[in-house]
């Protein structure tokens, strides 16, 4: 599990000419088998893979979310300088007045930022 304060979080749907949404995220939670699989082993990576994972976004307006004319399929975010983005299953369970749970689908990777070193 992996827990960040992305403070904007970008809702994306491409089904209606790439719409897209800025929403105020205070806290975002990724629960994803895949940050906990053994990825040298191709056959745990796969299963990882497919099971999909779990993005919560508390803090959120949920009224603003369900008013939206359009189906979101993408999420993206910037965290310590690295972007992040999902595709999304076309389903929200709304878990209270201020979050939401969002499943992944298809590919994703989760990416590294490498230090430059100072040399002094």
């Amino acid at each position: 599990m992996f827990t960040c304060d992305p403070d904007t979080v970008y809702l994306y749907s491409q089904s209606q000419g790439a719409a897209r949404l800025a929403i105020r995220c205070p806290q975002l939670t990724i629960d994803d088998p895949l940050l906990t699989a053994d990825t040298w082993n191709p056959e745990v990576e796969a299963a990882a893979q497919a099971a999909g994972a779990t993005i919560t976004l508390t803090g959120v307006d949920t009224a603003a979310i369900m008013a939206l004319p359009w189906t979101i399929d993408h999420l993206a975010f910037h965290y310590q300088g690295t972007s992040l983005s999902f595709q999304l299953a076309h389903s929200i369970q709304f878990a209270g007045p201020r979050s939401i749970r969002l499943r992944t689908r298809g590919e994703r990777h989760y990416a590294t930022r490498q230090e430059m070193a100072c040399s002094l």
